[in-house]
């Protein structure tokens, strides 16, 4: 959040703003300048000068940065963080995250690579991902249509499957029924195409089709079958998927002997 455009829109004049909200106005030149950021008392009374109310909730974490973070700390042919921007695969603000994720799952994870996937699929899981629509199976229709139906509503749009459908390719067998993933850059195209043959639905179905936003760094080393005109994750970023989705031994069996 811009903070500085935040406050302009309560007025110019911080000895008003500062007698209005209680703050200093010290407190509220460094919050317009981007020289600090407030607590949440400071942008509360903020706020409320504003007629607004701060409402906090706590929510499943889903952070794509945390999953590219593992892949630049485990996977050799992942290039440095430091390239991103420039190969365009990710931009400033996501190179940053990043950068934080890496700090934060090396302080989590030590120095075991399989508790270092864990993490980052629960930091990323794609079902609480924010942007994510979820679409039911129908009752007779077999796992393989499904994946064939998801495929196609990423048509060549730039995307990747992951989930179920990169279980099978990499293991050769799924969970089934089990979610399919399509990782995407275009949730809305995908997801109306994809509602010409399922029904879109409120909630995460753990048999049905999950389309989720992410960064242009998921679709890093992904593969094409040669049966499909589209892709499927990494195997590593399929690891890390399927952890997020709770299938722990299906990503340990993607992960055996690396």
């Amino acid at each position: 959040m811009d903070f500085g455009s935040f406050l302009d829109t309560l007025g110019d004049n911080p000895t008003e703003l500062s007698r209005a909200t209680g703050l200093s106005r010290s407190t509220i030149y460094r919050v317009r300048d981007g020289q600090s950021s407030p607590t949440l008392e400071t942008l509360r009374e903020l706020a409320l000068a504003a007629g607004y109310d701060i409402d906090v909730a706590l929510v499943p974490a889903s952070d794509p940065a945390a999953a590219i973070a593992a892949r630049v700390m485990e996977d050799p042919s992942t290039p440095e963080i430091e390239e991103f921007e420039e190969l365009g695969l990710a931009d400033a603000a996501e190179v940053a995250r990043t950068k934080e994720w890496i700090t934060r799952l090396q302080r989590l994870a030590g120095d075991d690579p399989a508790r270092l996937l864990q993490l980052a699929g629960r930091y990323s899981a794609p079902q609480h991902r924010r942007g994510a629509r979820y679409f039911a199976s129908k009752p007779g229709i077999p796992q393989e249509r499904i994946v064939e139906i998801a495929n196609s509503a990423l048509g060549r749009r730039w995307g990747a499957l992951s989930g179920v459908a990169a279980a099978r390719v990499y293991l050769g067998h799924a969970p089934d029924p089990g979610p399919v993933v399509a990782w995407t850059t275009d949730v809305d195209a995908v997801a109306e195409r994809l509602s010409a043959t399922l029904r879109e639905v409120d909630e995460y179905q753990p048999a049905g089709v999950l389309v989720a936003p992410t960064m242009q760094a998921y679709m890093l080393d992904m593969l094409q079958p040669g049966q499909w005109d589209h892709y499927i994750v990494s195997p590593i970023q399929a690891a890390i998927d399927v952890y997020g989705l709770g299938y722990d031994g299906l990503a340990s069996e993607i992960t055996e002997g690396w």
